[in-house]
């Protein structure tokens, strides 16, 4: 009680002066019309501000689930694009083959790209399903590396970017395949071998996966024959692929669940140990 006595003591005028200040603004703006109009023209103004911020807040807060809706999303037209490609080659129909295919959305925590082994980790382990040796994807448009090592949280992948990679890949509407692999530092081009110079190729012919693993899919999109030669003694072509995917910035990636890949590796390790 002392210190509020004190308070008013020290500060009574000022807190007279605020008070009556109220007063008559109240006064003002109660009893005259333009005055009232104003007010509340002013009062409107600056509440649609505070409300827009608040908006603004409440969005930013909400940007995860709304990005984690969108991964699972393009997931699903990413799964039905394969499925598309594959009904497209004529192959039989059945279900369980159109549906073998499956995409585990994740974010990208940690990459390199300036080394000749690169390397990238996802933010997604076990716990969500990856294992290893899975495909992994950033679209329709682009494979960028297979998973390596897995813990509960986490997955360690090997780069596109990287001089061990050997994914196989064929050029559309060809039959042979052949092997990607990345021979220079140019993170937009590797090179494309094996393909046999019987094959009619052309510069600008559309590279996709082949198929022929449980990796990946046939039919994702990887780049385009930038440039081809013969080498000389050699019955295959020396091709340069530009790849329609830009690894140096990629945030975000889709891990290929095989439904499969369990029963054909089973398969294909016992013919091998006859």
């Amino acid at each position: 009680m002392y210190n509020v006595v004190q308070l008013f003591a020290k500060y009574g005028a000022h807190i007279m002066f605020v008070v009556l200040e109220i007063i008559c603004f109240y006064l003002i703006i109660n009893y005259n019309l333009v005055q009232k109009e104003i007010f509340l023209n002013s009062s409107n103004v600056y509440a649609a501000k505070i409300a827009q911020q608040q908006s603004k807040i409440s969005q930013f807060s909400n940007l995860r689930n709304q990005n984690d809706s969108l991964m699972h999303e393009n997931a699903t037209l990413i799964e039905n694009l394969i499925t598309i490609e594959y009904s497209s080659d004529n192959i039989p129909e059945a279900d369980s083959f159109y549906n073998q295919y499956s995409l585990i959305p994740a974010s990208i925590c940690n990459s390199t790209i300036h080394l000749r082994n690169n390397h990238f980790t996802l933010c997604k382990g076990s716990r969500e399903g990856i294992k290893k040796d899975m495909g992994v994807i950033s679209s329709h448009q682009g494979i960028i590396g297979i998973v390596r090592n897995v813990s509960e949280n986490f997955s360690h992948v090997m780069s596109l970017l990287n001089s061990q990679t050997k994914i196989s890949c064929s050029i559309k509407s060809r039959k042979g395949h052949g092997s990607l692999v990345w021979k220079t530092m140019d993170p937009l081009r590797m090179t494309l071998e094996s393909i046999p110079k019987h094959e009619k190729i052309a510069v600008g012919d559309t590279v996709i996966t082949s198929g022929y693993s449980t990796m990946f899919p046939r039919g994702i999109l990887v780049g385009k024959i930038e440039k081809y030669v013969s080498i000389p003694g050699s019955n295959n072509y020396d091709i340069t692929v530009k790849l329609f995917n830009d690894l140096t910035n990629i945030k975000y990636a889709y891990v290929i669940q095989n439904r499969l890949d369990t029963e054909q590796t089973k398969l294909e390790k016992e013919v091998v140990d006859e």
